[in-house]
């Protein structure tokens, strides 16, 4: 080496050795050269020496301006070594700390690594240590940023049929911030390992911040094999939904929901994009958008919206905020007015000034009484899309939590002059009866994403009226379960009968006896054991003029056509088995939950001579516990996900015809069979309930995520401890 090559200075140390830099005396120009292994490594380990010499062969016939090039691979007195281009710019992690990219550098960024990849990937070659450190930036003269993936001392060579996550000594290899599920449980790895790396490299170029991030290393391994990740359009509002779900499935947790490969991951990508840029009738254009009048400006990223004040050509379109991927944001109103709230009676602070546009959703509103004269309703004289002819009262509420904007809700009207009388009425909120009581998710709650979609919401804590119509406090009864999702009329779960003998009462989750694993402190229950002999069940066999805006009905939802049942439970093990609930129509469509006698939860979709049976043989339902049933309109594949209190997963899928009427008749537990006569004890439930909620979509993949993790586990259970995992070591020590 020294007779050509002049080292100066070292550079720093890669996946296997250091990095110097170093002048090439024949052609007369800077190089970085690598020292990969030391002769008495060598010398001591014949197999590694070749491994090794393997590795650097099959990098330098990769030719891609986006991968470091190799120039030579050559061996000294003192071993192995490697010269490579020396590169100009700065990491990519400096970069990046310096705040999230403009769009138009991580297009680049996401274009050009990936393209890098997918050479890597046709020569058989995984990276398996992408991260910010390992890809080198730097600004053109033409003012477009250059990426170049480097350091693939951790490839190998025939991926297709070897184990790559560990070294030769059973290491587990890669940067612990953005390595893959499947490398930290040493399970076998390919191309999409990759793609999981880049796409949490993709989300803090993004957003600033790492995906996975925690104060210990156990911390972040338990994130990754979990996938607890908060979406990437709650932690940067810049960022358009379309971009940030494409992240999130390059970062999904089981490979086969990442694409199958970096071509797949690009096409994928350009596709969103020119949907994103394809205008309307009509550009769409926010509130006191701009600064000028009349003005386009250019935002940050397509699909997103900004303030910017940068002119662009005329014409230029901005698409409007749609449904937030996987973000649980209602409406952001203008001008809204904070409501208060004592015992779940609402009443404004001060009459608000009026408000243009289209009405936010609320939450459920419904009088205590049950009289019919003292339900909402509006009359037809009174329009809401009219302001010269009314005055539209708007709640909002201001939820804690990430980002977090809540609509309490929008009702009723203001007086009209009466041509009789000559006078003006005073506003009121209900012609009759006594005041409203308004069902709505504590503040404290992350509320579900797309909640335009959510047909049904039971929660335990909320809504639950005795046999006098009076909310339901600890250890009181609950005939009635009141839904508090936005789209609906009320629909009521009722006790057998109205019967307060066969109702659940309200309790509170019992904690753990080690106080770790299982259900946190004061979550609220519905209790559904049975009392003196007798079962427990509630039942909605009638959703009215709903029906149409439940799971296969003739309303279109905002997302795909489906189904999509989340419910938090622990079931009582004296008791197996059980059914837990049934979704069903009549016109045999079917789908129930139960647990056998040896604890497996199992799903059941049945729809006439169609039907899938989904068995889980991991997760506990004797500990709390959350289940997601799903079952989509246009292939008719079903899946359920289940996870308990320790963490053990599920995930299990099939496939059975999709209904033609709208699943709308939901009974937890079972009284009487339909000849009237007691329900076989199978049939009945005997346990805890704490939430439901159902869609009339079929959620993506990162709203189930966020669902199942955030809204739902987050609130109501307490995982175990992180078990120490052995931190990630080089296969060969620096030199």
């Amino acid at each position: 080496m020294a007779e050509r090559y002049k080292i100066y200075d070292k550079l720093g140390a890669g996946g296997v050795g250091a990095v110097f830099r170093a002048y090439d005396n024949e052609l007369k120009r800077w190089v970085a050269i690598k020292r990969l292994i030391s002769a008495n490594d060598a010398s001591g380990d014949t197999g590694l020496a070749a491994e090794l010499r393997r590795e650097a062969d099959a990098l330098a016939s990769l030719r891609n301006p986006n991968i470091v090039t190799i120039f030579d691979v050559a061996s000294d007195a003192e071993g192995l070594f490697m010269v490579m281009e020396l590169l100009e710019g700065e990491d990519l992690a400096d970069v990046v700390a310096r705040g999230p990219l403009h769009y138009d550098d991580f297009k680049e960024l996401a274009s050009q690594t990936l393209e890098g990849l997918l050479a890597a990937h046709q020569r058989h070659i995984l990276h398996r240590d992408i991260k910010p450190e390992n890809i080198k930036v730097e600004r053109l003269p033409g003012g477009r940023m250059q990426s170049k993936i480097i350091d693939f001392g951790l490839a190998r060579e025939g991926m297709r049929a070897r184990k790559q996550t560990e070294d030769q000594e059973g290491t587990v290899m890669g940067s612990i911030f953005y390595m893959a599920p499947e490398q930290l449980t040493r399970a076998p790895v390919d191309v999409r390992t990759d793609l999981y790396s880049l796409g949490c490299v993709f989300y803090e170029a993004l957003s600033g911040r790492k995906a996975f991030d925690g104060e210990s290393l156990n911390i972040v391994i338990d994130k990754h094999i979990n996938h607890d990740i908060i979406p990437l359009n709650l932690v940067a509002p810049h960022v358009p939904p379309w971009l940030g779900a494409w992240v999130l499935r390059l970062m999904a947790l089981n490979p086969e929901d990442r694409p199958t490969g970096a071509q797949q991951a690009i096409e994928e990508f350009r596709a969103w994009e020119k949907m994103s840029a394809a205008p309307p009738m009509m550009p769409w254009m926010p509130p006191n958008y701009g600064q000028q009048s009349g003005a386009y400006t250019q935002p940050m990223y397509p699909g997103a919206v900004t303030t910017s004040t940068i002119p662009v050509q005329p014409g230029y379109y901005q698409q409007p905020p749609a449904e937030m991927y996987a973000q649980p944001v209602l409406e952001v109103i203008p001008d809204a007015e904070p409501i208060m709230e004592m015992a779940a009676y609402t009443t404004p602070i001060s009459r608000p000034s009026p408000a243009t546009g289209r009405p936010p959703i609320g939450r459920r509103t419904v009088p205590v009484s049950k009289s019919p004269s003292a339900r909402l309703h509006s009359s037809p004289s009174q329009k809401l899309s009219e302001p010269a002819a009314s005055k539209g009262k708007l709640f909002a509420i201001i939820g804690a939590g990430v980002a977090l904007v809540l609509v309490s809700g929008w009702f009723f009207f203001s007086g009209k002059k009466d041509p009789a009388s000559g006078g003006s009425a005073s506003p009121t909120i209900l012609a009759t009866g006594p005041a409203a009581v308004t069902y709505q998710l504590p503040q404290d709650r992350l509320f579900p994403p797309v909640d335009r979609d959510i047909c049904l919401h039971w929660v335990a804590g909320v809504g639950g009226t005795g046999k006098d119509g009076k909310l339901a406090g600890p250890d009181g009864v609950v005939v009635e379960w009141h839904d508090i999702a936005p789209l609906a009329n009320d629909n009521l779960a009722r006790a057998y009968n109205k019967n307060a003998d066969y109702s659940p009462k309200r309790s509170f989750w019992p904690t753990p006896k080690d106080g770790i694993i299982g259900a946190k402190p004061n979550r609220s229950v519905l209790d559904f054991r049975p009392r003196e002999g007798r079962p427990i069940a509630l039942s909605m066999t009638d959703a009215a003029g709903e029906a149409g805006k439940f799971p296969f009905g003739d309303v279109a939802p905002k997302g795909e056509r489906g189904l999509t049942l989340a419910v938090v439970f622990q079931v009582d093990p004296s008791r197996l088995p059980m059914r837990i609930l049934t979704l069903s129509n009549d016109k045999g469509a079917t789908v129930i939950l139960r647990v056998d006698q040896s604890k497996k939860i199992i799903a059941e979709f049945r729809n006439g001579s169609s039907s899938s049976t989904i068995t889980s043989n991991t997760a506990d339902p004797t500990l709390a516990s959350t289940v997601l049933l799903t079952w989509q309109a246009s292939t008719g594949a079903t899946e359920l996900r289940a996870k308990d209190a320790p963490g053990k997963t599920f995930r299990g899928t099939g496939k059975t015809t999709p209904p033609s009427a709208p699943l709308s008749r939901l009974q937890v537990g079972k009284v009487v069979d339909a000849n009237q006569d007691n329900a076989p004890a199978e049939e009945q439930y005997s346990g805890y309930l704490a939430e439901i909620v159902m869609y009339s979509s079929f959620l993506k993949l990162d709203q189930v995520q966020l669902l199942e993790s955030k809204v739902l586990r987050d609130h109501y259970i307490q995982g175990p401890p992180t078990t120490p995992v052995p931190a990630p070591a080089p296969s060969v020590p620096n030199k």
